[in-house]
């Protein structure tokens, strides 16, 4: 199966008084996710499912990706913030992935876990740095939790 891994896009500063699961996506993230969301869909078609970190920058991450991807479920997982442990999280994927028999899936997430996530899939291939609205690209088995990575897109890519 298809898995696509995509970091948020570009978010507001943290501010000392508010929560870091508060920040929200900018102008330019928002025009960063739709840019490779936009490359995405001419890539993959319709996804199965989105599934997305309950911080706001990945839920607008999600809407705007959505906007852009046609998408048939779109489902929160908390296993996605960006302190989990990724094995953990990449359990939680796999299940889901697994119980719903998607094919293809987009997961919206923060660094370092995409970063670690594609590592734990694809031993042969060291953490990735992400830019912001990045989106990874696996072949991916749900059963082994094992895959192979392909590329990294980011937006100045799809853009030119």
């Amino acid at each position: 199966m298809r898995l696509y891994i995509m970091r948020h896009g570009h978010a507001v500063l943290p501010l000392s008084a508010s929560a870091d699961s508060d920040r929200r996506l900018t102008s330019e993230g928002e025009q960063e996710v739709a840019t490779t969301s936009q490359w995405l869909a001419e890539q993959a078609g319709e996804l199965d499912a989105c599934l997305i970190s309950p911080y706001i920058r990945a839920q607008q991450t999600g809407t705007v990706a959505m906007g852009r991807i046609k998408t048939r479920q779109r489902n929160n997982l908390h296993e996605l913030t960006p302190d989990s442990e990724p094995s953990l999280a990449l359990a939680a994927i796999a299940a889901e992935i697994e119980a719903n028999d998607y094919q293809q899936v987009l997961v919206v997430s923060h660094m370092p876990l995409v970063s670690y996530l594609v590592h734990e899939i694809d031993r042969n291939k060291q953490p990735p740095i992400f830019p912001t609205a990045a989106i990874a690209v696996m072949e991916f088995d749900p059963h082994t939790q094992r895959g192979q990575f392909e590329q990294l897109m980011v937006a100045e890519r799809c853009a030119g």
